[in-house]
This record gives structure tokens, C-alpha cells and sequence, in this order.
């Protein structure tokens, strides 16, 4: 199935999501000024304010590249007045801190750095046949693209019947299980003995940017990534096992990467520039690779990826940036691409008539991983919001799938069911993080946490909704943006991010991470194709903080709540021993009594933790795996390097 489709013509998609008013005004400074050759300011300009994310040379680092054939591939035959709208929003969050002139020097820069000329659109310098192929427009492939192959391996472990019954001392999948509970019935640790945990082994990484993976563990060995980085590690001594890099292969969207699945002696994995690929879990050889979807248009393929029945199954994110979500299945052993769902539907297909005749601007995209029912053959996808943003006028109706949980047939891709949690959202509550299912007294439930601070507890069968807490403050939660400026708790920062709620079978309980963070919005003028669709002013990083809150997981009862300094971004690790692990955006590594909420242990880190919290057995002995160091200088204000520190009891 192609990907790339008619749409109404209203995605601006190489402009940066954050473009609003003031920014416009600049940018048409900007734009009238002649391109010319960079100037001692422009690099000045760049080392002050650019460099920390993108490289002292360009090269990339926590965002992405800015020079290189990656760079050349997304902008080549693109109008300049493009490059000069994405580079009027930096830095992100911020762009008025630089002057009109300092944008035009940062231009400057760019242009002369990737050998684009002096004009309107930004071709080649050089006039040899090679540099005047590069002068056409690029356009989208036909994606996804067939498989490539490099090799095979002959291991067959761990399959369907191990995932769906995991080994006590592994922790083989982003959520550990397919149910998505994040369960562990280890309890060598406990709530008698967690007071003395202490860091057994540390691996630096060696890179800067974002790291919210979760370590998947299996037989002792961890694997965990990175935004390009594939890792094997010994899960006793943190020793490096093997590395794969991946050199980007065109444009990228958000450079993130959340994890991978560990399927039939492969590691599966996307990319920023929508690859996908398997590696040999031993050797961490390519095995194949597959162009999924097209990160010159923003998509990306950040989500952890979910492997069941022979597939393997990802959904691209890059919504809130005019890309438009798919969820995507592929054999594993093959990589032959199976089927798509269309989160934002195509016209004929069922939910097309409630973008008032698809009139819209991307969304649906995917952050984080899917919840598997092996049992009846199903997946529930966790979809993220419908674009523009904060601006619905131009897509009335519904919007689905948007803001929901589709159940899909792992065989067909055909959806089964929905449940929308918020119809025609303008405020950026995205579903990002997967459900999760369980069984009390017999009955099925799913529990979804939200953006938008909610709660919401379904009963699986007849998709009742059964109960509706509150996770975090609210404050003109209602209210859609407009014209004049308005305070919104929370806000396009707050809520339930990535790593959704952790549910503990012995105490009935389910633990839900939040963050704090009201923004104040003002919606784009009438007729704007910003993908985002206003101005998001977010209240400053310092003002924000986080909850660990305990609900009853059969009535949605608050039981007890943490208040954190900081978001709470990490996943939250239950179990059988009593206790209940987690992380804040400040680095402190926490314990908790599960029942009281108790704090048992507090470690700093050293770097914020937005990754898993995973534990295991190495040589026998129960110990815990934490992704810190999630360093953004943007949107989260967050420092650090990607390490892995593994926990233990003392010796």
C-alpha cells in the first residue's frame, strides 16, 4: 500500500511546529533580505545558541543534523522561504531571542555549509550532472519500500508462547508483557531491604539527547537504544556486548528512539528517518532493513516496537508536525510489509466523515508501543492527537481515530473497535501511552492514562466506560483556544507522556506518572497552515513539577499521591516485592512502599530519567535498570548523557 496519498492541500510540513505570530512577523523580515555568505556572526550566532543541540559542527546531536547529505536529501528543490520559516522558530521555545538579522545569518550559514545557491529555492552550486539531479524536488517514495536483506539468523527465542508468558527474571518487551502492566513477580527486593539499593555498574553511552528507552532484559542480557544507537550490554557487569549506529538515510523527524522487541533471535527497531530494521540479537548484525515511511516529511519512527505472530508492528509519530499517523505490520523473518491501518482515515474507509469531508492537517501519530491480547489475536494502539493542534476549524467532526484506542486485528490490520477518550481535540491531549489490561473478579478491564490528566478505566467487553479520575490540576480544560490568549491546565506539555500507568495484580492498584505544566494558548489567525495551529507558551521548566498518584484498579479511587519536583516522565516498575519503582525528570532514581506510598529509597542520578525502570535476574540476583540522562534543551530544560546504571542490593 502506497503512503503517499491525496490530501487537501493544507500540510505545511517542513515548517516547525511552533511557528506563531510573533514568529511570522519575523519571518517576513527574514525572507526579504538576499541570502549571502555566512558571516563570523552567523557562527557566532550558531555557537551560542545552536550548537549545545545540534553539534559544534553541524553534525547533530540532541536534535538533528544540519549539514550533510541527510540534511541536502529533506531541503533540496524546496523554496528557501521554508528553511527560513523552520529557522525563524529556533531555538525552540524561544525564537525571539534572536534578531531578524541573526536569523538571516543563521540561514546564511546553512546555505553555504550544504552547497545550496543563492535564489528562491535551494539548489546545487556546483553545475556538474551529479549537483543538477540534486536541483529536482524530492519527491516521497513509494512507501513502505520492499525489504532489503543482509543475513539470517537461526535463533528462535523467545517466541509467542515466551512472550505471552514471561520467564520471571526477564523483562523481554517495553511494557515486560504483552497486557502492557509492567509487572515483575521478582522480590528478592523488597520493601524491608529497597532502603539499601545501590548502583552495581554504569554504562555511558557517550552520546547527548534524548534517551527514554526501556531496557528490555532477557537471560541476563539488556538491549536498549538510543536516537541512532542500538545496544547490548552484559545485564551483571553494564560491559558492551556490540553497537549498530544508523546513518540517517534522508530527512528526520523528532531524533528519538523509545525501544525495541526482542523477537526470534532479532532485535527490531525504527528510526528518525523512518527506517525500520532487524539486527542479530547476538552479534547485533543487520539482518534486513525496510523504508517504512518518509522522514523528509517529519514522520518518524520513535515508538518501541511490538512483535507477535510472526509480525512485527510500529506506528510513525510526527502528528503534532503536519505528518500523518499509519500503524504499520511487517513479517519478522522477512520484513515483507503485511498491512496499514490509517489512524486519520482515507476517504471510503470507515471515521473519514469526521474530519468534515478531510479537510485537515495531519495527527494521529504514535509514541510509544502497542498492547497485545494474544489470546484473541488483537492489538491496542494508543493514538495521539489530530492536527492542526490547537485549530479544529478546518477539520469538524470527531476526528478519528484520533485521541484513541483502536482495536485491531493483528492478522488484517481491520479495525475491531475504538474508544475515543477526547472527540475533535484542540488542546494537544494526545493517548501516547499504550493501555493496559487486566482481569479482576472476572472482568476485563483497560486503563488509559492521558495528556489531558485523566484516568480513564473501560470495561473491556462492552467498552463501558467505568470511572474518570483526575491525574493532575485542571484549569480552563474546556476552553478552546482563540484569539486572545488563555491559561490551560494542562497544558500541551502536561499530563501522561510516553510511559503510560504500572499495574500491580497483588494490591489491586494502578500507579500513574504526570507532569504538572499549564501553557498559555492563542490559536493561529483564520486561514493559517501552521501544523500546530497557534502559540503554545508553555510556563517556564522550573514552575513545572510531577505526581505518582496510586489508584483502586477496579472503582478509579485515589489510594495515596507523590508530589515530585520535577515531571514525572519515567516508567513505573510494581512488584511482588512490596514496592513500586520509578523516576523523576530531575534524576532521582524512587522506591516506593506500593500500598502507602511510602518513599523506601531515593538515588540522584545525575541526569533526568524519562526511560523505563526494568528488573531482572543476572546470575541469580534481582537487579534494576534504569535509562538516565534524557537531556533536552528545549522542550524539557533537562540535562545529562544517555547512561544505564543497574541497581542491586549491597553485596
Amino acid at each position: 500500500m502506497s503512503q503517499v496519498k491525496a490530501r487537501t492541500a493544507l500540510i505545511w510540513p517542513n515548517a516547525a511546529w511552533l511557528l506563531g505570530a510573533a514568529t511570522l512577523g519575523l519571518l517576513g523580515k527574514v525572507a526579504m533580505a538576499d541570502a549571502g555568505e555566512p558571516t563570523d556572526q552567523g557562527r557566532k550566532v550558531y555557537a551560542e545558541h545552536c550548537a549545545a543541540c545540534h553539534g559544534a559542527g553541524l553534525e547533530g546531536g540532541a536534535a538533528p543534523a544540519l549539514k550533510g547529505e541527510a540534511f541536502r536529501l529533506k531541503w533540496t528543490g524546496k523554496a528557501a522561504d521554508e528553511l527560513r520559516a523552520a529557522l525563524a522558530t529556533m531555538p525552540l521555545g524561544s525564537p525571539e531571542a534572536l534578531s531578524a538579522e541573526e536569523h538571516r545569518a543563521m540561514f546564511d550559514l546553512l546555505r553555504t555549509e550544504n552547497g545550496f545557491a543563492a535564489g528562491e529555492r535551494l539548489v546545487a552550486a556546483a553545475r556538474d550532472a551529479t549537483a543538477a539531479a540534486k536541483e529536482k524536488p524530492v519527491s516521497a517514495p513509494n512507501l513502505p519500500t520492499p525489504p532489503e536483506h543482509f543475513g539470517t539468523t537461526t535463533a528462535t527465542m523467545p517466541g509467542d508462547a515466551e512472550l505471552a508468558s514471561p520467564a520471571p527474571g526477564d523483562w523481554p518487551m517495553y511494557n515486560r508483557d504483552y497486557a502492557g502492566q509492567r509487572y515483575s513477580p521478582l522480590k528478592q527486593i523488597n520493601r524491608t531491604n529497597a532502603g539499601r539499593l545501590v548502583p552495581r555498574c554504569v554504562l555511558q553511552l557517550g552520546e547527548v539527547g534524548s534517551f527514554q528507552a526501556s531496557p528490555v532484559a532477557y537471560e541476563g542480557r539488556l538491549y536498549l537504544t538510543t536516537a541512532h544507537g542500538t545496544y547490548a550490554v552484559d545485564g551483571a557487569t553494564c560491559r558492551k556486548l556490540w553497537e549498530h549506529q544508523h546513518e540517517p538515510m534522508g530527512g528526520e523527524g523528532l531524533a528519538n528512539s523509545r525501544g525495541v522487541a526482542l523477537y526470534q533471535g532479532k532485535i527490531f527497531r525504527g528510526a528518525p528517518d523512518g527506517w525500520l530494521f532487524a539486527l542479530d540479537a547476538e552479534t547485533g548484525k543487520l539482518l534486513w532493513r525496510v523504508h517504512a515511511t518518509d522522514g523528509n516529511t517529519n514522520h518518524a519512527l520513535s515508538a518501541a516496537i511490538a512483535a507477535f505472530d510472526g509480525m512485527v508492528f510500529i506506528g510513525n509519530a510526527g502528528g503534532d508536525r503536519g505528518a500523518t499517523g499509519r500503524v504499520y505490520a511487517f513479517d519478522a523473518e522477512t520484513g515483507e510489509h503485511r498491512w496499514t491501518f490509517n489512524t486519520v482515515p482515507e476517504p471510503g474507509e470507515f471515521g473519514y466523515e469526521t474530519w468534515g469531508g478531510g479537510t485537515y492537517v495531519g495527527g494521529g501519530g504514535m509514541w510509544s508501543t502497542i498492547t497485545v491480547d494474544p489470546g484473541e489475536g488483537r492489538l491496542f494502539v494508543p493514538v495521539g492527537n489530530p492536527g492542526s493542534d490547537l485549530d479544529g476549524r478546518m477539520r469538524p467532526g470527531d476526528n478519528l481515530f484520533t485521541n484513541s484506542i483502536v482495536a485491531l486485528d493483528a492478522r488484517t490490520g481491520k479495525r475491531i473497535w475504538h474508544v475515543q477518550q477526547v472527540p475533535h481535540d484542540v488542546h494537544d491531549r494526545n493517548t501516547a501511552a499504550a493501555p493496559v489490561l487486566y482481569t479482576r473478579d472476572g472482568r476485563r478491564y483497560m486503563a488509559v492514562a492521558t495528556k489531558g490528566s485523566w484516568l480513564y478505566l473501560y470495561d473491556r467487553d462492552t467498552r463501558e466506560l467505568l470511572s474518570q479520575s483526575e491525574t493532575g490540576r485542571h484549569l480552563n480544560a474546556e476552553v478552546a483556544p482563540g484569539d486572545t490568549p488563555v491559561r490551560i491546565c494542562p497544558g500541551t506539555l502536561g499530563g501522561t507522556e510516553w510511559n503510560g500507568p504500572g499495574y500491580d495484580p497483588a494490591s489491586g492498584l494502578l500507579f500513574v506518572n504526570t507532569v504538572e505544566r499549564c501553557a498559555t494558548l492563542t490559536r493561529q489567525p483564520e486561514g493559517g497552515k501552521n501544523p500546530f495551529g497557534g502559540i503554545p507558551g508553555y510556563d517556564p521548566p522550573e514552575d513545572s513539577f510531577g505526581w505518582l498518584r496510586a489508584f483502586d484498579a477496579v472503582s478509579g479511587r485515589e489510594r495515596w499521591v507523590y508530589r515530585a519536583d520535577a515531571p514525572m516522565l519515567a516508567g513505573i516498575t510494581p512488584t511482588a516485592g512490596g514496592i513500586v519503582m520509578t523516576g523523576t525528570g530531575s534524576g532521582d532514581f524512587l522506591v516506593f512502599e506500593s500500598k502507602t506510598g511510602k518513599v523506601l529509597r531515593r538515588f540522584y542520578t545525575g541526569g533526568a530519567i524519562g526511560g523505563g525502570v526494568s528488573t531482572y535476574l543476572a546470575d541469580g540476583e534481582q537487579l534494576v535498570a534504569v535509562a538516565t540522562g534524557n537531556s533536552s534543551r528545549s522542550i524539557w530544560k533537562s540535562t545529562g548523557a544517555a547512561t544505564l546504571i543497574v541497581f542491586g542490593l549491597p553485596d
